[in-house]
C-alpha cells in the first residue's frame, strides 16, 4: 500500500503529517486487522482518496460498520470520488454505516446528506488520558 500516499492526502483534512514510518505501521496494523477495511481510489496511479471503515461491535445494540476517515484531495473533491468509495462499501458489507463530523465540518455534513446519509444524533465526546490523576 501506498502509505506516502495516503499521507498526502491527509495532510488536506488536517490531520496529524504523520512521518511514514508511521503511517506504514498504522497501515500495517489495519491491514493485519479483522475489524478494519481500508480502500484508496487513485488517478493515474496517484492515490486521490482514501475511505477507513471499520467494524463497530457494541454489546447492547446491532453491529454496525463506521467511516473513521474518508479524505478525497480538494482538487478532486465534487466529481463522485467520495460517494464511489462509500457506494463500493455499501455494495460491499450490505450494512448500517455511520459517520461522526466535526460539528464544524459543514461541508462534509452537506456532502454525507446529499448522498443519503441522515442525521441521527448530536453528541459530545470526552477524552481523559490514562496516566491523569482522578
Amino acid at each position: 500500500m501506498d502509505f506516502e500516499g495516503i499521507n498526502f492526502v491527509s495532510a488536506h483534512l488536517a490531520y496529524k503529517n504523520l512521518s511514514n514510518d508511521e503511517s506504514k505501521r498504522k497501515l500495517d496494523q489495519l491491514f493485519n486487522s479483522e475489524t478494519d477495511f481500508v480502500y484508496v481510489a487513485e488517478s493515474k496511479g496517484i492515490i486521490i482518496a482514501w475511505l477507513h471503515l471499520f467494524l463497530a461491535r457494541r454489546l447492547a445494540s446491532n453491529d454496525f460498520f463506521e467511516i473513521a476517515g474518508l479524505v478525497v484531495n480538494p482538487n478532486k473533491r465534487g466529481v463522485g470520488v467520495g460517494k464511489s468509495l462509500i457506494n463500493h462499501v455499501m455494495n460491499k458489507y450490505q450494512s448500517s454505516i455511520r459517520v461522526r463530523c466535526n460539528k464544524n465540518r459543514t461541508e462534509a455534513h452537506k456532502f454525507y446528506e446529499k448522498i443519503g446519509f441522515e442525521n441521527k444524533k448530536v453528541q459530545k465526546v470526552f477524552e481523559k488520558q490514562s496516566n491523569t490523576k482522578e
